[in-house]
């Protein structure tokens, strides 16, 4: 499969990226900010400083604050939500309606005459303890807002992460419709990568893999949304890194991309055959097997309103029941690739996860399902670790994988 194919002109992503703001302005904001009863967002952006949030809200023909960019969401009586920016931008229409006389005011001047019209009982702000994405208000801003609201005898600020939380997890029908397209060139490039197309047995090095994968990115005009990583599994040495791959190893691969505004991450895995192999040996091929039945047991545990906390108790008791030694540490994708909602487990942190944990599972959101187990390989005489990760979405109470699950493992000769 030709992946440069699939990958649309700028111009196109563009229009896309556009029109599915447009969408979730109109309607993932306004249901967001009437859930969490918050009646005015105030989201304030410095160049080369962004606020995360801020980069989410802006037209493709925009990339930065440009000095300073405020923008303001007014919840109106009737639940529609004025969209107003304090910049010159023309760039900002149709998304925002600009509220701001240079010639009048200065932008701090513009929101405090936005607040007194629309004269708000809580104004939200980026402030957060807990999670970074919601703690994109610098100091310096902060302390001017709060002088600006003393001035105006405006009402006190409060963080907004639930809504920011929101818009940041929920994806519109839009955007689950393209995300499996995207997952796929994230699964086809993968697959790519742990071939023989890149990788020759007692020449290539583990490293040589992770060049190849960015620069190939790299050439289809896209990123990756984190620093790709390969290593090996290899009988009697363990788990190994920059190192030459040789037969009878398990490569390993962790990998994503960031495309349309949205990010992947993905683990894979391939066999390098042995001279007289023609498969993966079938210990190897059970323990893949036993992976994807924890992939089951995860589909069967996602349900909404469960916490992340929930779920991985739930997931870990039904895999040790079934006698599966696993480790989960699942999280959320979207507009990050460890992007914003409920944690399922930590690799380092088997349990219960203050906090980010405690998040519950929402419809139209979508997670990466990360994992390892352990099991026996017989032909080895030693237990061994098997990693999967898969991009998935939970759209009306049901699990479904993005791409095709990895169910066997791609062969090397």
């Amino acid at each position: 499969m030709n992946v440069r194919n699939n990958i649309l002109p700028l111009q196109v992503r563009d229009r896309m990226q556009d029109q599915w703001l447009q969408i979730r302005l109109a309607t993932i904001l306004p249901a967001i900010m009437v859930k969490h009863q918050m009646d005015m967002w105030v989201i304030i952006g410095r160049e080369y400083q962004e606020d995360p949030i801020m980069e989410t809200l802006f037209p493709a023909a925009i990339d930065s604050s440009r000095r300073l960019t405020i923008i303001v969401f007014a919840l109106n009586e009737d639940q529609t939500v004025d969209c107003l920016v304090i910049h010159t931008n023309p760039d900002f229409e149709p998304f925002y309606r600009p509220v701001w006389e240079p010639a009048k005011e200065d932008q701090w001047g513009c929101l405090a005459r936005i607040i007194s019209e629309n004269k708000p009982k809580y104004i939200g702000v980026n402030v957060s303890d807990h999670y970074s994405f919601c703690d994109g208000l610098t100091h310096s801003y902060f302390t001017k807002l709060l002088e600006v609201l003393e001035a105006s005898q405006a009402p006190a600020v409060m963080s907004a992460e639930r809504v920011a939380l929101d818009w940041l997890q929920l994806r519109t029908d839009e955007e689950l419709i393209a995300y499996p397209a995207i997952a796929a060139i994230t699964r086809n490039l993968a697959q790519e990568a742990l071939s023989n197309q890149v990788i020759h047995p007692g020449i290539t090095r583990t490293t040589d893999v992770v060049r190849w994968i960015r620069q190939r990115v790299n050439d289809l005009g896209i990123r990756t949304s984190f620093y790709p990583t390969v290593d090996v599994i290899r009988k009697g040495c363990g788990k190994l890194e920059d190192v030459v791959i040789v037969p009878g190893d398990v490569i390993h691969l962790d990998f994503g991309i960031h495309y349309l505004g949205l990010a992947t991450d993905t683990q894979q895995l391939a066999y390098v055959l042995k001279m007289n192999e023609l498969d993966a040996p079938i210990g190897l091929q059970n323990a893949m097997q036993t992976a994807n039945r924890l992939e089951d047991i995860m589909c069967e545990n996602f349900q909404e309103g469960q916490t992340g906390n929930e779920i991985f108790t739930a997931c870990i008791k039904q895999a040790e029941a079934e006698g599966i030694k696993a480790m989960i540490y699942s999280h959320p994708i979207g507009t990050h690739c460890h992007a914003a909602g409920p944690l399922i487990g930590l690799y380092d942190k088997q349990e219960a996860i203050p906090v980010k944990g405690e998040l519950t599972i929402q419809n139209n959101t979508c997670y990466a399902m990360e994992f390892n187990i352990r099991q026996y390989i017989p032909e080895w005489d030693e237990e061994i670790p098997i990693y999967l990760e898969e991009s998935i979405a939970f759209v009306d109470g049901k699990v479904y994988f993005l791409a095709k699950r990895q169910t066997d493992f791609y062969l090397i000769r």
